[in-house]
Protein backbone atom coordinates (compact mmCIF):
# COMPACT_ATOMS: atom_id res chain seq x y z
CA UNK A 1 0.00 0.00 0.00
CA UNK A 2 2.54 2.33 0.84
CA UNK A 3 4.41 1.88 -2.60
CA UNK A 4 1.27 2.51 -4.58
CA UNK A 5 0.84 5.73 -2.28
CA UNK A 6 3.97 6.98 -3.09
CA UNK A 7 3.44 6.22 -6.93
CA UNK A 8 -0.15 8.06 -6.53
CA UNK A 9 1.83 11.10 -5.13
CA UNK A 10 4.20 11.19 -8.03
CA UNK A 11 1.33 10.75 -10.59
CA UNK A 12 -0.10 13.52 -8.81
CA UNK A 13 2.50 15.99 -9.34
CA UNK A 14 3.51 14.82 -12.16
CA UNK A 15 -0.47 15.09 -13.46
CA UNK A 16 -0.22 18.38 -15.28
CA UNK A 17 2.76 16.78 -17.45
CA UNK A 18 1.44 13.55 -18.39
CA UNK A 19 -2.18 14.75 -19.35
CA UNK A 20 -0.17 16.14 -22.36
CA UNK A 21 1.36 12.60 -23.83
CA UNK A 22 -0.97 11.46 -26.74
CA UNK A 23 -1.07 8.14 -25.55
CA UNK A 24 -0.22 6.08 -22.51
CA UNK A 25 3.53 4.48 -23.67
CA UNK A 26 6.73 5.51 -21.57
CA UNK A 27 7.89 7.14 -24.49
CA UNK A 28 4.69 9.24 -25.02
CA UNK A 29 5.33 10.34 -21.14
CA UNK A 30 8.86 11.06 -21.54
CA UNK A 31 8.41 13.22 -24.76
CA UNK A 32 5.44 15.05 -22.86
CA UNK A 33 8.05 15.65 -19.67
CA UNK A 34 10.34 16.79 -22.40
CA UNK A 35 7.88 19.38 -23.93
CA UNK A 36 6.56 20.70 -21.28
CA UNK A 37 10.23 20.94 -19.79
CA UNK A 38 10.65 23.28 -23.07
CA UNK A 39 7.92 25.02 -22.59
CA UNK A 40 8.10 25.86 -18.87
CA UNK A 41 4.92 23.69 -17.52
CA UNK A 42 7.43 22.22 -15.36
CA UNK A 43 10.71 24.22 -14.82
CA UNK A 44 12.73 20.94 -12.99
CA UNK A 45 12.54 17.75 -12.37
CA UNK A 46 15.43 15.72 -10.69
CA UNK A 47 15.66 12.10 -9.71
CA UNK A 48 18.51 11.00 -7.28
CA UNK A 49 18.99 7.82 -5.01
CA UNK A 50 21.33 6.19 -3.05
CA UNK A 51 22.70 2.31 -2.90
CA UNK A 52 24.38 1.33 0.51
CA UNK A 53 26.11 -2.03 0.73
CA UNK A 54 27.65 -2.42 4.84
CA UNK A 55 30.60 -5.11 5.78
CA UNK A 56 30.21 -5.26 9.76
CA UNK A 57 31.50 -6.83 12.68
CA UNK A 58 29.53 -6.94 16.12
CA UNK A 59 29.73 -7.94 19.54
CA UNK A 60 26.73 -7.63 21.74
CA UNK A 61 25.72 -7.05 25.11
CA UNK A 62 25.51 -11.09 25.35
CA UNK A 63 28.87 -11.37 23.85
CA UNK A 64 27.57 -13.07 21.13
CA UNK A 65 29.56 -12.34 17.74
CA UNK A 66 28.13 -11.48 14.66
CA UNK A 67 29.72 -10.55 11.03
CA UNK A 68 28.25 -10.11 8.03
CA UNK A 69 28.08 -8.36 4.47
CA UNK A 70 24.71 -7.20 2.59
CA UNK A 71 22.97 -4.50 0.32
CA UNK A 72 21.27 -2.41 3.43
CA UNK A 73 19.88 0.47 1.87
CA UNK A 74 18.28 1.99 -1.77
CA UNK A 75 17.14 4.80 -2.62
CA UNK A 76 16.02 6.56 -5.71
CA UNK A 77 13.75 10.15 -5.17
CA UNK A 78 12.37 12.31 -7.55
CA UNK A 79 12.15 16.24 -7.09
CA UNK A 80 9.85 18.50 -9.12
CA UNK A 81 9.32 21.93 -9.53
CA UNK A 82 5.97 23.11 -11.95
CA UNK A 83 6.35 26.78 -10.58
CA UNK A 84 8.41 29.22 -7.82
CA UNK A 85 5.46 28.44 -5.76
CA UNK A 86 4.70 25.01 -6.64
CA UNK A 87 6.34 22.00 -5.84
CA UNK A 88 6.42 18.39 -4.97
CA UNK A 89 9.03 15.00 -4.30
CA UNK A 90 8.99 11.51 -3.23
CA UNK A 91 11.15 9.37 -1.83
CA UNK A 92 10.77 5.40 -2.30
CA UNK A 93 13.23 3.49 0.04
CA UNK A 94 14.15 -0.02 0.60
CA UNK A 95 16.51 -1.36 3.89
CA UNK A 96 17.94 -4.66 4.61
CA UNK A 97 16.72 -4.52 8.29
CA UNK A 98 13.47 -3.22 7.60
CA UNK A 99 10.35 -5.10 7.20
CA UNK A 100 8.14 -2.63 5.13
CA UNK A 101 9.86 -3.91 2.02
CA UNK A 102 9.75 -1.13 -0.80
CA UNK A 103 8.61 1.65 1.08
CA UNK A 104 7.26 5.82 0.34
CA UNK A 105 9.87 6.92 2.84
CA UNK A 106 8.56 10.23 2.56
CA UNK A 107 6.73 12.53 -0.02
CA UNK A 108 4.75 15.79 -0.28
CA UNK A 109 2.89 18.61 -2.15
CA UNK A 110 4.36 22.54 -1.68
CA UNK A 111 2.96 25.41 -1.73
CA UNK A 112 4.89 28.53 -1.36
CA UNK A 113 9.20 28.83 -1.05
CA UNK A 114 10.77 30.07 2.12
CA UNK A 115 13.50 31.48 -0.14
CA UNK A 116 11.21 33.09 -2.76
CA UNK A 117 8.46 34.11 -0.62
CA UNK A 118 9.11 33.18 3.60
CA UNK A 119 6.76 31.22 4.02
CA UNK A 120 5.74 27.18 2.71
CA UNK A 121 3.26 25.11 3.27
CA UNK A 122 4.16 21.17 3.14
CA UNK A 123 1.48 18.39 3.27
CA UNK A 124 2.38 14.64 2.72
CA UNK A 125 4.16 11.65 4.73
CA UNK A 126 6.71 13.86 6.53
CA UNK A 127 9.50 13.80 9.13
CA UNK A 128 8.06 16.49 11.30
CA UNK A 129 11.02 19.34 12.12
CA UNK A 130 11.37 18.13 15.24
CA UNK A 131 15.67 17.41 16.34
CA UNK A 132 18.53 17.74 13.75
CA UNK A 133 20.21 14.89 13.73
CA UNK A 134 23.05 15.35 12.07
CA UNK A 135 26.31 13.22 12.26
CA UNK A 136 29.65 12.05 10.30
CA UNK A 137 28.90 8.59 11.67
CA UNK A 138 27.96 5.81 9.37
CA UNK A 139 25.01 5.01 12.67
CA UNK A 140 22.22 7.32 13.76
CA UNK A 141 22.84 9.34 17.03
CA UNK A 142 20.64 8.12 19.99
CA UNK A 143 18.80 11.65 19.60
CA UNK A 144 17.23 10.54 15.98
CA UNK A 145 16.35 6.47 17.80
CA UNK A 146 14.86 8.78 20.43
CA UNK A 147 13.17 11.97 18.54
CA UNK A 148 12.75 10.94 14.73
CA UNK A 149 9.09 11.26 13.71
CA UNK A 150 7.27 10.33 10.54
CA UNK A 151 3.98 10.91 10.14
CA UNK A 152 1.19 11.99 7.91
CA UNK A 153 1.43 15.63 8.40
CA UNK A 154 1.24 19.58 7.42
CA UNK A 155 4.69 21.40 7.81
CA UNK A 156 4.20 25.34 7.88
CA UNK A 157 8.21 26.92 7.72
CA UNK A 158 9.05 30.33 7.55
CA UNK A 159 12.08 32.30 7.12
CA UNK A 160 13.69 35.88 7.11
CA UNK A 161 16.99 37.60 8.53
CA UNK A 162 18.77 34.34 9.75
CA UNK A 163 15.70 33.55 11.76
CA UNK A 164 13.96 30.56 10.37
CA UNK A 165 11.02 28.62 12.20
CA UNK A 166 8.34 25.45 11.42
CA UNK A 167 4.85 24.80 12.82
CA UNK A 168 3.45 21.49 12.57
CA UNK A 169 0.76 19.34 12.84
CA UNK A 170 -0.16 15.28 12.30
CA UNK A 171 -1.74 12.16 12.98
CA UNK A 172 0.02 10.78 16.36
CA UNK A 173 -2.18 7.54 16.35
CA UNK A 174 0.24 4.60 18.80
CA UNK A 175 -2.41 2.62 19.55
CA UNK A 176 -5.52 0.65 18.46
CA UNK A 177 -7.82 2.75 19.64
CA UNK A 178 -10.08 3.86 17.13
CA UNK A 179 -10.36 7.54 19.27
CA UNK A 180 -6.78 7.75 19.06
CA UNK A 181 -6.84 7.65 15.18
CA UNK A 182 -6.79 11.81 14.88
CA UNK A 183 -5.12 14.68 13.81
CA UNK A 184 -4.31 15.31 17.06
CA UNK A 185 -0.97 16.44 18.35
CA UNK A 186 1.57 19.56 16.90
CA UNK A 187 4.97 21.05 17.32
CA UNK A 188 6.77 23.76 16.76
CA UNK A 189 10.33 25.10 16.33
CA UNK A 190 12.69 27.91 16.27
CA UNK A 191 16.00 28.76 14.92
CA UNK A 192 18.73 31.06 13.98
CA UNK A 193 21.69 30.84 11.44
CA UNK A 194 24.52 32.70 11.11
CA UNK A 195 26.83 32.32 7.87
CA UNK A 196 30.23 34.05 7.69
CA UNK A 197 33.09 33.28 4.88
CA UNK A 198 34.54 31.40 7.42
CA UNK A 199 32.40 29.88 10.52
CA UNK A 200 28.83 29.50 10.55
CA UNK A 201 26.34 28.57 13.95
CA UNK A 202 22.76 27.34 13.54
CA UNK A 203 20.84 27.22 16.61
CA UNK A 204 17.81 25.28 17.39
CA UNK A 205 15.00 24.79 20.07
CA UNK A 206 11.56 22.50 19.45
CA UNK A 207 8.59 21.29 21.07
CA UNK A 208 6.68 18.31 20.62
CA UNK A 209 3.32 17.22 21.92
CA UNK A 210 3.72 13.76 21.53
CA UNK A 211 7.03 12.28 21.44
CA UNK A 212 5.36 8.59 22.06
CA UNK A 213 4.59 8.43 17.91
CA UNK A 214 8.79 8.55 17.60
CA UNK A 215 10.30 5.83 15.82
CA UNK A 216 12.04 4.85 19.22
CA UNK A 217 9.05 4.34 21.39
CA UNK A 218 6.55 2.96 19.03
CA UNK A 219 9.13 0.13 17.92
CA UNK A 220 9.05 -0.18 21.82
CA UNK A 221 5.20 -0.33 22.11
CA UNK A 222 4.71 -2.84 19.12
CA UNK A 223 7.36 -4.95 20.38
CA UNK A 224 5.61 -5.06 24.05
CA UNK A 225 2.46 -5.61 22.77
CA UNK A 226 0.91 -2.28 24.45
CA UNK A 227 -2.11 -0.86 22.08
CA UNK A 228 -3.58 1.81 24.69
CA UNK A 229 -1.19 4.50 26.37
CA UNK A 230 -2.12 6.55 29.73
CA UNK A 231 -1.25 9.61 28.51
CA UNK A 232 1.00 10.93 25.41
CA UNK A 233 4.66 12.56 26.75
CA UNK A 234 5.75 15.93 24.81
CA UNK A 235 9.28 16.33 24.17
CA UNK A 236 11.84 19.13 23.68
CA UNK A 237 14.91 19.73 21.88
CA UNK A 238 18.11 22.03 21.64
CA UNK A 239 20.68 22.08 19.24
CA UNK A 240 23.54 23.73 18.26
CA UNK A 241 25.74 23.06 15.03
CA UNK A 242 28.89 25.43 14.76
CA UNK A 243 31.20 25.29 12.05
CA UNK A 244 34.46 27.09 11.40
CA UNK A 245 36.89 26.87 8.61
CA UNK A 246 37.22 22.76 8.21
CA UNK A 247 35.74 21.56 12.20
CA UNK A 248 32.47 21.02 12.88
CA UNK A 249 31.00 20.68 16.21
CA UNK A 250 27.17 19.32 17.16
CA UNK A 251 25.53 19.32 19.71
CA UNK A 252 21.87 17.94 20.41
CA UNK A 253 19.72 17.26 23.65
CA UNK A 254 16.33 15.81 23.03
CA UNK A 255 14.47 14.52 26.09
CA UNK A 256 10.73 13.64 26.70
CA UNK A 257 8.88 15.76 29.14
CA UNK A 258 5.79 13.51 30.93
CA UNK A 259 6.63 10.11 32.44
CA UNK A 260 2.94 8.74 33.12
CA UNK A 261 2.40 7.59 29.50
CA UNK A 262 2.21 4.08 30.75
CA UNK A 263 1.24 2.12 34.00
CA UNK A 264 3.87 0.33 34.13
CA UNK A 265 6.90 2.47 33.50
CA UNK A 266 7.81 6.14 35.37
CA UNK A 267 10.71 7.43 33.11
CA UNK A 268 11.35 10.34 30.43
CA UNK A 269 13.78 8.86 28.43
CA UNK A 270 16.50 11.67 27.43
CA UNK A 271 19.15 11.54 25.02
CA UNK A 272 22.35 13.50 23.68
CA UNK A 273 24.76 13.72 21.13
CA UNK A 274 28.52 15.48 20.97
CA UNK A 275 30.34 15.67 18.02
CA UNK A 276 33.48 16.78 16.16
CA UNK A 277 33.97 16.54 12.43
CA UNK A 278 37.21 17.82 10.62
CA UNK A 279 37.48 17.64 6.43
CA UNK A 280 40.53 17.94 4.97
CA UNK A 281 41.55 16.43 1.22
CA UNK A 282 44.02 13.51 0.57
CA UNK A 283 45.29 13.38 -2.88
CA UNK A 284 42.55 15.95 -4.16
CA UNK A 285 39.89 13.58 -2.38
CA UNK A 286 37.94 14.72 0.00
CA UNK A 287 38.12 13.25 3.48
CA UNK A 288 36.48 13.27 7.28
CA UNK A 289 37.26 12.21 10.90
CA UNK A 290 34.44 12.51 13.31
CA UNK A 291 34.46 11.25 17.19
CA UNK A 292 31.42 11.05 19.07
CA UNK A 293 30.14 11.28 22.72
CA UNK A 294 26.61 10.01 23.30
CA UNK A 295 24.20 9.05 26.16
CA UNK A 296 20.36 8.53 27.46
CA UNK A 297 19.05 8.35 30.63
CA UNK A 298 16.05 6.84 31.90
CA UNK A 299 16.10 5.03 28.08
CA UNK A 300 16.83 1.41 29.15
CA UNK A 301 13.17 0.62 28.24
CA UNK A 302 13.55 1.52 24.42
CA UNK A 303 16.95 -0.23 23.92
CA UNK A 304 19.20 2.65 24.18
CA UNK A 305 22.45 2.64 25.78
CA UNK A 306 23.86 4.73 28.96
CA UNK A 307 27.00 5.44 27.08
CA UNK A 308 28.32 5.29 23.37
CA UNK A 309 31.87 6.80 22.08
CA UNK A 310 32.38 6.12 18.59
CA UNK A 311 34.87 7.44 15.81
CA UNK A 312 34.60 7.62 12.04
CA UNK A 313 36.91 8.27 8.66
CA UNK A 314 35.40 8.84 5.42
CA UNK A 315 37.09 8.82 1.73
CA UNK A 316 35.34 10.19 -1.49
CA UNK A 317 36.43 7.42 -4.17
CA UNK A 318 34.72 9.85 -6.46
CA UNK A 319 31.74 12.33 -6.61
CA UNK A 320 29.50 10.42 -5.79
CA UNK A 321 31.05 7.17 -4.35
CA UNK A 322 32.41 6.98 -1.02
CA UNK A 323 34.30 4.13 1.71
CA UNK A 324 33.79 5.36 5.50
CA UNK A 325 35.11 2.87 8.33
CA UNK A 326 33.39 3.49 12.07
CA UNK A 327 33.88 2.09 15.58
CA UNK A 328 31.01 2.26 17.94
CA UNK A 329 31.46 1.48 21.66
CA UNK A 330 28.58 1.03 24.10
CA UNK A 331 27.78 0.84 27.33
CA UNK A 332 24.22 -0.81 28.82
CA UNK A 333 22.32 0.35 31.74
CA UNK A 334 23.02 -1.34 35.30
CA UNK A 335 20.82 -4.13 36.12
CA UNK A 336 19.11 -1.81 38.53
CA UNK A 337 18.41 0.54 35.71
CA UNK A 338 17.25 -1.92 33.44
CA UNK A 339 19.74 -2.69 31.89
CA UNK A 340 22.57 -5.88 31.38
CA UNK A 341 25.46 -3.94 32.99
CA UNK A 342 27.73 -5.37 29.79
CA UNK A 343 29.14 -3.34 27.16
CA UNK A 344 29.01 -3.88 22.98
CA UNK A 345 31.47 -2.80 19.99
CA UNK A 346 30.28 -2.66 16.12
CA UNK A 347 32.91 -2.07 13.52
CA UNK A 348 31.78 -1.13 9.86
CA UNK A 349 32.77 -0.52 6.80
CA UNK A 350 30.08 1.11 4.26
CA UNK A 351 30.51 1.70 0.57
CA UNK A 352 27.85 4.68 -0.64
CA UNK A 353 27.21 5.48 -4.32
CA UNK A 354 24.92 8.62 -4.62
CA UNK A 355 23.42 9.83 -7.75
Amino acid sequence: MKMIAGLTLCGLILFPVFAFAEDGSLAGRVTALEEALSQGVVQQVQFSGAIEAEMGYSSGYDDVKESDVDLTTLELGVDVVLADYFSGFALMKWEEDGDEGVFLDEGGVVLGSVDGYGVAVTAGKLYVPFGVYETGMISDPLTLELGETREGAVVVDFGAGGFYGSAYTFNSAVSDDDEDDMIDAYGVSAGYLFESDEASIDLLLGWISNLTSSGGFSDYLEEGGVDVLDDYAAGVTASVVATFIDFTFIGEYLSALDSDYLATEDSEPAAWNLEINYGFDIAGHGASVAAVYQGSDEAAILGLPEERIGAAFGFDITDDLGIAFEYVHDEDYDISDGGTDESADAVTCQLALEF
